[in-house]
This record gives C-alpha cells, structure tokens and sequence, in this order.
C-alpha cells in the first residue's frame, strides 16, 4: 500500500512538473528559414487560388510586398510576430475574408490560459467607450470614454488595434466593428500582453478618473458572468402591436450556426410570413447589424419574402483557375470545389475563370408566394457582411426597402467569400484563410466605389446612450415608424 501510495505521488508530481514546464505557445519562436517558407507558401496560395489578388496592389506592387518582407526575415520571429510582418500584404490584397490567424494552440491560449482586459468597447467617431464589463463587478461606469491603458493613449491604442484587422477596400466601418466583436483578445494580440490594466476615463459628469483592472482568462469571464436566463436565438422576431410593425433580427446568415440553434430558414421564414398576415403587420423591419454568412442563397431567401418582382442577388462569380494550389497538401480538403470546377465555370481568361451564365446561381429568383406588401426598412452597420451585405444591396438597389444604419463591410462592387481553404503553415503554424470566389452583386452600388453598400438613412451611434443601456439606431426608427402612421 504504501509502495502504491509513493507511487502515485510520483507520478502525480510528474505530472504537474511537466505541466508546468510545458512552454508558452505565444512565446515560441521560429527560425527565419521556416519563416521565409511560410511567406512563399502565403505567396503561391495567394497567386493560384485568390480569384482576386491583384485588385489593387497590382501583381508587381504585391511582388514588391513580398520580397520586402522576404528581406526582412532575418531573426526568429513568434507566431504573432509573423502575422504583425505578413500584414501589409494581407492589407494591401484588401479582401476581409483573406487573413492570417495564429495556430491552434496559441488561440487555445486565448481562449483559455491568457490574462485578457475584461471589458468590451463601442468605437464612435474615432472614441473608445466602454460598452460591457466581462467580470461580475463593476468597476468602471458603462459608457466612459476610455483616455488611456497602461500609459497608451486611446487614439494609438485604435491605431493598433487598426492595424491588426484587414480592410474591404477603402471601407474602414469593418475595422472598427470587428475590433469590438473581440477587444479582449485583439487588445491582448496587438496592443500589449498584460495581468493589470490601469485605465484613465472620462465620466458621465467630464471628470477624469483612473482604475486599476485585474486581467481575467475567458474562462474566468465566462464563469463570472455565467446567470441564469433565455438565451436569444440569432432568427427571431418581435410583435410591436402598437406600431402595427414586427422587427425581425437575422443576426447570422451562417448555415453552421443556424444549424446549431436547429433553425431551418425556409420553415422559419414561412412562420415569419403566417405571422406577418396573421399580425396584420404594416412594417417590416429587418435587423442585419453584425450578420454574416458566405451563401447568397441564404439572402435570396430572405429577400423573396418582400420581394413584389423576380430578382437575383449576383450577376456574376467567378474563381482564379480552378486548379489544386501547391499548398492544399497543408489545407484542409476541398473536394466539392474542385471537382465542380469545369463543369460550371467558363474556360480562364485574364487570369480568372467566370460562372456559366446558364448556372442556376444566377437565375432571376420569384417572391414567395403571399410575399409581405407593406413597407420595409433594413438595417446594417460595418459588421453586415457577405450574405447580409448582399441583402442590404438588394433593399437599396431595388427599391424595395429603405436601408438605416451605417456603411456595410462587404464591398459593394464585388466581394470574395463562399467556399475557402485554410492552409496550416508548416513553420509558424499560423493558419491562412483564402476564399475561392468572388461575387458581383447585381445592380449599381450607393455610394463610393470601393466601398461598403451605404445606407439611405445615416444614423451613427451615440455615445450617450451607451450608458442608458439604450440602441440609438432602434430608437430612431422606431420614432420615424410611428411619425410615418
């Protein structure tokens, strides 16, 4: 007994000894050689199988990017490192769905191990405000103005935080949204890596004051924040009897996580219809702020149930050549994509292959049957991408809804989405994302070239009503809603 006792005390002890001296996955370093490889396999990715590469750098001002950074791999970098090297490059190709990510093990890190600052932030007009605390205290007031972290002040912290998110075009709403999706982890990943955080703000009464935040890992977040309640579901939509209206929230047009929440879209969407009759509803509003998802069947979907004429959301789509790039050995596989290639796409030309004008993806889709009369508005804002995006072009580009909020983050004149490779690099580990088509979205964009769909109707956020817990782009629709009875 006491043998087995010993022993299990041993091996308990090794256990943890070797627990503890397992490295820092963030803090690993690889040698320039393997760097430089995983540039040229980032290069040969980017040149067989993005269908759309040289939309802006050009093909000799991305070579230029890359023998640049080629050059300047010259000592052992960390994965995050790398990724901060191979960014201009990935900003410069100006595709959101184009980018590089850290390995596994470094984001398992993220999610579970690493010190983060627990709150969330809203970006208004160039600002950081705090929007939710991710602890179960609170320390600092919902809505301050954030004036400084650990020494830095807000506007080179957004700089950073910029610099570390990749652009669609010249649109700069993605940016900013996306770096509100996640702060904890993007503040970790490109500002500084921290276990204190001493925070200057502005508080609703113009005074400055400072607090000391203690960083907390996910999993402490989640455990602190974890209550009892209803979580919502991302398809819903809510009766407002008094404006004879209902406001539907989309707030993914992702199959996978539709799929999770055991949401079928056609049988919900024909709910939504038997609801709308039912409700003698005269206003529709469609919630798209932060929706995405890379099937524009799912929008065509969507806008057949208000749609009073035949429409189709693409025009056209086309792909690079089609051909199995050099890196899918370190890809995770994509059968479906290639073995369809030449059966549906034209021969190349100009380096890219289009869609069959016959595919069926491209046909003028009909309304539903008992499709909704009354009047739509559609709102969007910088994280309404792909899918939604494309919703948000159908409403404005035929007339048929009013569109409020802000510029959407998938470019309005073509984007790159649908089905992708993610290649793991062989060194870094770091995995790269390259989407395989490109869509042309039917109709003339509003606005800009080069940019996000824009809205008819301009309602930013304000920073007042952060801290009154109140939706500044929902309380003023609803206020024209009941304007316009």
């Amino acid at each position: 007994m006491i043998t087995k006792t010993l022993f299990t005390a041993v091996a308990a002890g090794l256990a943890w000894s070797a627990a503890v001296a397992q490295p820092d996955p963030t803090g690993r370093s690889v040698a320039p050689e393997d760097l430089r490889m995983d540039l040229g396999i980032i290069r040969s990715t980017l040149e067989q199988a993005h269908p759309d590469p040289y939309r802006y750098p050009g093909k000799a001002g991305l070579d230029t990017l890359f023998a640049t950074i080629h050059a300047s791999l010259s000592t052992p970098l960390t994965s995050e490192e790398f990724i901060r090297a191979a960014m201009p490059v990935f900003r410069a190709v100006g595709d959101a769905a184009t980018r590089l990510t850290p390995p596994a093990e470094v984001e398992r890190a993220y999610e579970h191990s690493e010190p983060l600052i627990p709150f969330t932030v809203a970006v208004i007009e160039g600002r950081l405000y705090l929007d939710q605390e991710l602890k179960g205290f609170r320390s600092l007031p919902t809505g301050c103005e954030l004036l400084r972290i650990n020494g830095r002040g807000s506007a080179e912290i957004l700089a950073l935080l910029r610099s570390g998110v990749v652009p669609e075009g010249e649109d700069t709403t993605l940016l900013d949204r996306t770096i509100e999706q996640d702060f904890p982890v993007m503040y970790r990943r490109f500002v500084e890596s921290a276990e204190r955080f001493k925070v200057e703000y502005r508080a609703g009464d113009g005074t400055v004051r400072e607090q000391q935040v203690i960083g907390l890992t996910k999993d402490e977040m989640r455990s602190s924040l974890r209550r009892p309640g209803i979580d919502l579901q991302p398809w819903r939509m809510e009766d407002l009897r008094d404006l004879g209206a209902a406001w539907l929230t989309l707030s993914t047009m992702d199959r996978q996580e539709l799929g999770r929440s055991r949401i079928v879209p056609e049988r919900f969407l024909g709910q939504v219809q038997e609801a709308l009759e039912r409700g003698e509803v005269r206003t529709l509003v469609i919630d798209l702020r932060g929706s995405h998802g890379g099937d524009p069947a799912q929008a065509n979907q969507v806008f057949a149930l208000i749609a009073q004429k035949p429409f189709r959301s693409v025009s056209s789509m086309y792909i690079r050549s089609g051909e199995v790039p050099d890196s899918y050995r370190y890809a995770t596989p994509a059968p479906e994509f290639f073995a369809s290639v030449n059966g549906m796409y034209m021969p190349a030309l100009n380096g890219r292959r289009v869609l069959q004008a016959t595919d069926p993806r491209l046909r003028l889709e009909p309304p539903r049957e008992k499709a909704f009369q009354g009047k739509v508005y559609v709102v969007c804002d910088g994280g309404t991408r792909d899918a939604a995006a494309l919703l948000v072009m159908l409403a404005n580009r035929t007339g048929r809804a009013r569109t409020v909020g802000e510029e959407t983050g998938s470019n309005a004149a073509g984007y790159c989405g649908g089905n992708g490779l993610a290649v793991t690099l062989p060194g870094t580990g770091c995995v790269l994302q390259v989407p395989l088509t490109c869509y042309v979205p039917e109709g003339i964009p509003a606005g800009p070239v080069e940019r996000g769909e824009l809205p008819v109707y301009r309602v930013p956020r304000q920073a007042a009503d952060l801290a009154l817990g109140r939706d500044t782009v929902r309380e003023a629709l609803l206020n024209l809603i009941a304007e316009l009875q």
